[in-house]
């Protein structure tokens, strides 16, 4: 019996590999991840800046630019221009954009290791299905991050709900400053989300893990170790 879409979508999380070879086949399944990923985002983004409470974001954002000497007058205007429908919507569009730009980049970086790499050859729309498939164990830290907006009060940051981050649970950094954006950026799903990629480039390709691993991990290091060096400078 073939498998569904739908119950890709649970063996995505229960049995990931049979998921990742189902998927090869079924191009057209990854508008379920894609848009469940997506709407899920958008909820919390809408339900957080209803719910927030507006003169205090708007006190913590001037907080922030605190050591750009503005006069009165400038930080009257910032808190002017600091309205709940722009938070809500520079909010969805930068996590739309965002993401779809991240999934982009990442298929076509798997697109061209596996052809210059001689490995067996997928579209790059096959990547494309793959990486958003790979990515789908991310909805876990949006669900767990509203599941933490219920308890929260309105003058939560917004990175406070982000629950299942290495900052919010390990490190307890400022997330505007130093390594707290860093450290605000990996999710504990983020290990899950390379892993499968990891598992699913070496079935995918016919390589082995460990040489897989290399090139699923290979642009993540060089890229988290370029910004560590950043902030520390």
């Amino acid at each position: 019996m073939e498998t569904s879409a739908l119950a890709c979508l649970g063996n995505i999380f229960l049995e990931p590999k049979k998921a990742l070879q189902d998927i090869r086949a079924h191009g057209r399944w990854l508008w379920y991840p894609f848009i469940i990923s997506i709407v899920l985002s958008v909820i919390l983004i809408i339900w957080y800046f209803s719910r927030v409470d507006m003169n205090w974001l708007g006190q913590q954002t001037l907080a922030q630019l605190s050591g750009k000497n503005l006069s009165t007058d400038q930080q009257q205007a910032i808190l002017g221009s600091l309205t709940r429908s722009r938070f809500l919507t520079f909010g969805i569009v930068g996590a739309v954009v965002v993401t779809i730009i991240l999934w982009l980049l990442q298929a076509l970086y798997y697109f061209f290791a596996a052809k210059i790499g001689g490995y067996e050859e997928q579209s790059y729309g096959q990547w494309f299905n793959f990486t958003v498939w790979t990515w789908f164990p991310n909805v876990v830290a949006t669900i767990a991050a509203g599941i933490a907006y219920v308890f929260a009060s309105p003058q939560t940051a917004f990175q406070s709900i982000d629950v299942t981050s290495l900052n919010t649970l390990l490190f307890h950094l400022s997330p505007y400053a130093g390594l707290g954006s860093v450290a605000n950026s990996v999710h504990l799903t983020t290990f899950w989300t390379l892993g499968l990629m990891v598992v699913g480039f070496s079935l995918w390709t016919k390589k082995t893990l460990g040489k897989s691993a290399f090139i699923v991990l290979a642009p993540w290091v060089v890229i988290y170790a370029i910004w560590i060096i950043v902030k520390l400078v």
